[in-house]
């Protein structure tokens, strides 16, 4: 039988990334003399009052853009960094440059990359009560930048395919496809993104979690915040981790569940094979979650003795509730937060195999201040294949991957509804696709078909020993098996 899909979607992140180079601070290579701070056991000198917020931090942002993407707010990120900027100021010489985004992850756990990325899910501010909470964890981040953390612990990472059926409804090119299974395969596809942001967590051992602890502490008192809101933030993070462990048990029952399609159906012919590879990979990657914290008990105990050893006779300031709120609080930021949220409920009602339910949240979410988002525009795009209006989609498609800011699926869902039409245009956005987006194995296939389409032979076996070669140095014989077909 035709395969009813041709363009495969990741469902895990980047795996073998380069790592980024960015510029670094001085590291003593003596062992820290418990006796001063690590601040200044590592970074001697006297605070140099400089700051290096970056305009973008390339890798970790397209990195963000294989999952949920970011969500901009103006206000909001013009605060988040303008506290990086602070706790920056406290170092000697330049610092290392870093940018704080906020994302639409539900999940309350922030992460920073080797690029002086830090991203901080919307979630995670709405709890908030104070701007020493935030700064503590901005702190705590940027801390792993500067400790050099995530030069031998980049990313977790995992492997599989993820088919998108939402170009089958756009193209209508598969008479004999069944309904419920096409829907079925853009519920997967839905669950797919989500579980790809736990890809996403770096893995840190204890040791770095107690040194980012610890010198987050000595930016957060030497930028004049009031440790309390440290320690208020570990104090959640007990509360947290139960909230996160909660989230991912409840979707990994959602996603499990829609793997379990009979020999018979449309959706196991045209995902050849690969529901039980993802189903394995989806367990093995939340059972491999290392970032997992210590309870948040024990570091603030941790946290304690340092500050009373160090900073016993340091004022401590009132918490900045007021700041906090006039920012986070207001009208404008509860709007946007909301939009996610329904965005949020459109991807679940998808999950949920609800279309008009999903379409009406995707709506609603687009005429928030979070209309913008990567992830807002991709449900309400799904939202209006699954209902029949596949004019409607394929117009805010290509409006989406026109912006630079677009998820990585919807790239990939433009080169399959291009793919027949505009085959060079396909093309060359596969292409791009694959530059920008750090070489994704998935993406092969698809430029070997295009090649093929088009005639460049030479091209073709060039990216088939490619592929063979990737393929076979990760034991992947699905990817092989894939390039093959590509291939013919």
């Amino acid at each position: 039988m035709k395969r009813l899909v041709c363009a495969a979607l990741s469902l895990a992140v980047i795996g073998g990334c380069a790592q980024v180079s960015v510029p670094k601070l001085p590291i003593a290579m003596a062992a820290d003399d418990p006796a001063i701070t690590l601040l200044d056991s590592r970074f001697p000198g006297a605070a140099a009052n400089n700051e290096q917020v970056s305009l973008q931090t390339t890798d970790s942002f397209l990195l963000q853009h294989r999952a949920l993407g970011t969500a901009d707010n103006p206000r909001i990120d013009e605060y988040t960094n303008s506290i990086l900027k602070k706790l920056q100021r406290t170092l000697p010489g330049t610092p290392a440059a870093g940018r704080v985004y906020i994302t639409p992850n539900t999940e309350f756990s922030a992460a920073s990359y080797e690029d002086g990325g830090i991203y901080i899910p919307y979630k995670v501010l709405g709890a908030l009560e104070s701007e020493d909470e935030l700064a503590a964890l901005i702190a705590h981040e940027y801390a792993h930048v500067l400790l050099n953390h995530h030069k031998t612990n980049w990313l977790d990472t995992a492997s599989g395919f993820l088919y998108s059926a939402g170009k089958l409804y756009i193209g209508r090119r598969q008479a004999d496809a069944v309904e419920s299974d096409l829907l079925r395969m853009l519920a997967i596809n839905e669950a797919g993104l989500g579980l790809s942001q736990i890809g996403l967590i770096p893995g840190l051992t204890r040791s770095q979690e107690d040194e980012a602890d610890r010198l987050g502490a000595d930016l957060v008192i030497r930028a004049g915040y009031s440790y309390i809101g440290a320690h208020k933030l570990l104090s959640r993070i007990r509360t947290w981790d139960d909230m996160t462990r909660a989230q991912r048990e409840a979707r990994k029952k959602d996603y499990l569940q829609l793997f379990k399609p009979s020999d018979n159906s449309a959706l196991a012919k045209a995902i050849d094979g690969q529901v039980d590879k993802l189903e394995h990979e989806a367990e093995k990657l939340i059972g491999k979650w290392s970032r997992h914290h210590d309870s948040g008990a024990t570091r603030m105990d941790g946290l304690r003795s340092y500050i009373k050893q160090h900073y016993a006779e340091v004022e401590r300031p009132p918490l900045r509730v007021d700041a906090y709120k006039r920012v986070v609080a207001a009208s404008e930021a509860r709007r946007f937060f909301e939009g996610l949220d329904k965005a949020h409920v459109s991807s679940l009602a998808l999950m949920k195999q609800d279309r008009k339910d999903a379409l009406s949240r995707a709506r609603q979410a687009g005429q928030t201040p979070a209309s913008s988002a990567a992830f807002a525009r991709h449900v309400l795009i799904s939202a209006l294949s699954v209902n029949g209006l596949g004019r409607d989609a394929v117009v805010e498609l290509e409006s989406v991957v026109s912006d630079e800011r677009a998820l990585y699926s919807d790239n990939l869902l433009l080169v399959e509804v291009l793919r027949e039409r505009e085959p060079e245009r396909a093309l060359t956005l596969a292409q791009r696709s694959y530059d920008r987006y750090g070489e994704p194995v998935e993406l092969l296939p698809d430029l070997i078909t295009l090649n093929k389409q088009l005639n460049r032979n030479w091209i073709v076996m060039k990216l088939y020993g490619v592929c063979a070669a990737r393929a076979m140095a990760a034991t992947d014989n699905a990817l092989l098996d894939s390039c093959n077909k590509a291939k013919g």
